[in-house]
């Protein structure tokens, strides 16, 4: 009897340490790759990060995410083609840009945009409700409508504003904005606003396009809200020097870079729920199945600082619609 207690006794021991390595060893790391380009430091980023550890997931324990800052579109097909050669989990894809080029290298791995433009004129999926292939996640704006608020929020905010340049990213890797961008022409004809429209390939060529305007030639600068124009930093800082009122496509852009105002989507939202959607996929959800979300929440910031340095007095009106003044 004592020699079976024993043996038993035994028995308990190893399982109780066994079984702990046991489920160690069987914990799932997940491999994620994100592509983007320019800055990190965005609050969706910011977001997405801190939904991921709410959801439960640790970087370094059961969590490899690779989120590297890349500078030029070869630089990210070269990581996308990395992260299908060493068969991520889940590719998050910052952008439009990031997202073409993503679907580019796989029809397997799950894409997860977030945001990217137009993605049912882009082919990313069949359609909002049933996206019907390996990507889904959120757009950037409900409808092309939004884009032309902008630039009548831009009017209201600066009465003056007769001509606009309009700095288009040229090389984005299908027209995906197009009927947004035709339906920016057709509310600056409405509102009495003359475009002139600059393409671009890159920020450096953008920032040496500002540098070259001055108030004589333009009474504000419009940019279509692409990864090429995430940090508008050197953008925002000649503007202001120039006194050319600049529109920003994020919070970040008015509160960090010097832009006048925005409307736009709410990003720390944004990245909550682009980490809802990393989570419900590894978990076994199909992303062919999870309908594409439309923004919930635009958010109109005027930064006042800068309408002071630029000599513009933002209407009363405009000041009370917004959602967050910055002076």
């Amino acid at each position: 009897m004592t020699k079976e207690v024993f043996r038993l006794g035994l028995l308990a021991v190893v399982l109780a340490f066994a079984l702990p390595v046991q489920a160690q060893q069987q914990t799932k790391v997940y491999r994620i790759g994100v592509l983007m380009l320019n800055r990190l430091d965005r609050p969706h980023i910011k977001a997405f990060r801190d939904g991921l550890e709410k959801a439960g997931y640790v970087e370094g324990k059961n969590l490899l995410l690779n989120m590297e800052q890349r500078k030029n579109v070869d630089d990210l097909r070269s990581i996308a083609k990395m992260f299908v050669e060493e068969k991520c989990d889940l590719i998050v894809a910052n952008g439009t840009v990031e997202t073409r080029i993503a679907q580019q290298e796989t029809t397997e791995i799950p894409i997860v945009f977030m945001p990217a433009s137009a993605p049912v004129q882009a082919g990313f999926v069949k359609s909002l409700a049933h996206p019907g292939t390996n990507l889904t996640g959120l757009t950037y704006y409900a409808d092309f409508r939004e884009s032309g608020k902008q630039l009548e929020i831009f009017k209201q905010a600066v009465p003056s504003l007769r001509r606009v340049t309009m700095l288009i990213d040229g090389g984005v890797l299908q027209p995906v904005d197009a009927p947004s961008l035709a339906l920016v022409r057709k509310v600056a004809a409405h509102i009495g606003i003359k475009l002139m429209e600059i393409s671009v390939n890159s920020l450096s060529e953008a920032e040496r396009v500002v540098s070259s305007l001055s108030r004589h030639d333009s009474d504000g600068i419009h940019v279509t809200c692409t990864s090429v124009f995430s940090n508008l930093k050197k953008i925002g800082a000649i503007s202001k020097q120039k006194k050319i009122p600049l529109y920003g496509c994020s919070t970040v852009h008015v509160d960090e870079d010097g832009a006048l105002f925005t409307y736009a989507p709410d990003l720390y939202q944004m990245g909550l729920r682009g980490a809802w959607y990393v989570d419900r996929i590894l978990k076994g959800a199909r992303a062919q199945d999870m309908p594409v979300e439309n923004p919930r929440k635009f958010e109109l910031v005027i930064n006042l600082k800068t309408a002071e340095a630029i000599g513009i007095k933002i209407p009363p009106e405009v000041l009370q619609r917004a959602d967050k003044v910055i002076r």
